[in-house]
Formats: structure tokens, sequence, C-alpha cells
């Protein structure tokens, strides 16, 4: 009985190892800085265990899209957009190319959306509100809404659906922003929406859901607690640093100097690769919502690539274009080097 016993406790230390390791494989962070007085800029990374084989695209106005599942929402985009996808990784499991798979993006009025995950994610049973897949989550926010106060009236009317990418459902929770600084963070907590709005929410990374970081950081010198800054990889250290470091961010010269010191910021809680069990970063973006300009820096390359919005055509009927941004030839603004998705 008693090696029984010790057998089933051996397991279950391996299960939660095993659950421990997978946590920290999958990660992202997201900083946002809204009052620096010159542009609204936010750094974001993607961290996982393996690259998702990112994709950009250019979505005009017209565009027809779903909510990608049984009974989902149907809408016609408002706005044109660009989006970073995951979709060179997902459409070997049967997504479509176009419309599955924005992890970020920004829309021609500047609001921008990030989709990171959250394991503790419950999405809602199905209801009578039209759904949409959380893998066109992103979509639904930047081709509709033009500013967080729309969006977050918007979010109530539908609800987020889960589906499985590569054999399994992924939690996730989606952090915005626009040009007046306006900030919110959606999560499904128990099948529930909860909604963290206001300018004051400028950080977000991973597990536990953003009550528990709130009552974390307390513990840290700049926060109220007596512990020094923590200096790991997991969530709530990456949390914590970012907000300790965002909150010592000086005026900028210009809006050049905003987005060097956003990304200076951002880099604290990038992942190096073959850190033990932890996901590396794959890349950096750095959305500035004022100027519309999206940025994009490949870890695996030198170089940093951008999207300036006021270079492309959203009309209704120009085509979907694409880019592979990690192609190592481009450096600088790659506006003309989308082509038509064939």
């Amino acid at each position: 009985m008693r090696n029984t016993t010790m057998i089933g406790k051996l397991v279950l230390t391996i299960a939660v190892c095993g659950l421990l390791v997978t946590l920290r494989a999958h990660a992202c962070s997201r900083v946002l800085w809204n009052n620096n007085g010159k542009a609204v800029v936010c750094g974001r990374t993607l961290d996982w265990s393996h690259s998702f084989d990112d994709m950009l695209f250019i979505y005009p106005r017209g565009q027809k899209v779903d909510g990608g599942v049984d009974g989902g929402a149907k809408w016609t985009s408002k706005f044109g957009s660009v989006g970073c996808s995951v979709i060179g990784y997902a459409q070997q499991y049967g997504f479509d190319y176009v419309d599955d798979g924005d992890s970020e993006g920004l829309n021609e009025k500047g609001l921008a959306a990030h989709l990171l995950y959250l394991e503790e994610t419950v999405y809602p049973k199905p209801d009578d509100r039209p759904a949409v897949s959380y893998l066109r989550w992103v979509r639904y926010v930047l081709d509709n809404f033009a500013t967080v106060e729309e969006a977050v009236a918007g979010m109530r009317k539908i609800r987020i659906a889960p589906v499985k990418l590569s054999g399994r459902v992924l939690g996730t929770h989606l952090a915005i922003e626009d040009p007046s600084g306006d900030s919110a963070i959606f999560e499904y907590i128990d099948g529930n929406l909860v909604i963290h709005h206001g300018k004051k929410f400028t950080v977000m990374t991973n597990d536990p859901a953003y009550p528990f970081h709130v009552e974390n950081i307390k513990r840290y010198k700049d926060f109220g607690g007596d512990e020094d800054l923590p200096g790991t990889t997991d969530p709530e250290d990456r949390f914590v640093r970012l907000a300790h470091f965002l909150g010592r961010l000086k005026e900028p010269e210009d809006t050049e100097k905003a987005l060097g010191k956003i990304l200076s910021v951002i880099k604290t809680a990038t992942v190096p690769f073959n850190a033990d069990e932890y996901g590396p970063t794959w890349w950096t973006s750095v959305n500035d919502c004022t100027n519309k300009v999206w940025y994009f820096d490949w870890t695996l390359n030198p170089n940093i690539v951008w999207v300036e919005l006021k270079n492309l055509d959203f009309s209704e009927d120009q085509p979907v274009k694409v880019l592979n941004p990690r192609n190592p030839s481009l450096v600088g603004e790659v506006s003309r080097a989308f082509e038509p998705v064939k």
C-alpha cells in the first residue's frame, strides 16, 4: 500500500512538473507606454517552444469574414489593417490561409491588438450570441472597431469559441490600445468574459490571470513591497520587470526615442534560445498607434522591418497581400514588398 502511495505521488509530481514546463514554454509579453507625450507605443513578444512561421498580411476594407466556427458571426471589414499571423504553421492543420491565425495587428485607425497565451482560459459555452474563433479574434476587433471603447462594447455582443490547433485548444487573452492611450485586457475566466479597461492596464504576460499579477506586484520595491526585482522568465516575474522599467522611463525627445525606449523595455522580457525548458522569443514587435506604424524584429535576423500604414491602399477593390517577414534580406519599410495572395 505504501509503495502504491509513493508511486502515485511520484506520478503526480511528474505530471505537475510537466505542466509547469508546458506553461513556461508557451509565453508572451506586452507593455504599453501611453503617457510619454510623443506617441502611444506598445511592445510585444512572441515566445513559444517552436516557430509559427509567422506571415504578415494586408487586409483591405470590405473583406467578408465569418467566425470560423459553427454558428459563427459574419461581418464585412470596416477598416483596413496589417496583421501578423501564425498561419504559416496553422495551415497544416486545415486553417484558412487568409482569415485564421492573427496574433497581432494594427488597423488604419490606430487600434492595435495582441493575442497572448493564457492556460487558465475557459471559453464560454455556446449560447445565442454569434461566435468567433480565438484564431479570428484579432481580425474581428481590427476589422470592426476604431477605438478601445468601441471594442469593449462590441466584445459583450459575441463570444470567443475554442478550436483545436495541433490537437489542443489554446487558452488566449487579448490586449488592445488606441491612439488616445486607452487600453483593455480581455480574459475568459470560468467561462465568463472579464474586462480590465483603462489607461492604467499597460502590462500583460501569461498565467495566472490578470488579478493575480495586480496583487503579486505589491511584493516588490517600487510597488509597496520590499523584495528585489525578480529575474526569471516566468510570467509573474516578466510582469513585475516590465512594470518596473516602464515606470522609470523618462519623457522622450521625439517619437523615435519613444520607440527605442519601449523596445528596450520589452526586450527585458525576452527569452534567449536554448534557455533550458523555456520557449524562446521568436519575434518582438512595436506598435506606434499615433503614427500608425508597425515594427517587426525576427530574432534570428539582424534587421528590423516596419510597415507605415499611410503607404498602404486599403480600398475595397484591393487584394489581400502577404509578406514573409522572416526573409533575412528584408530591412526597413517593407510595404512595397507585399504581394497579392494567390
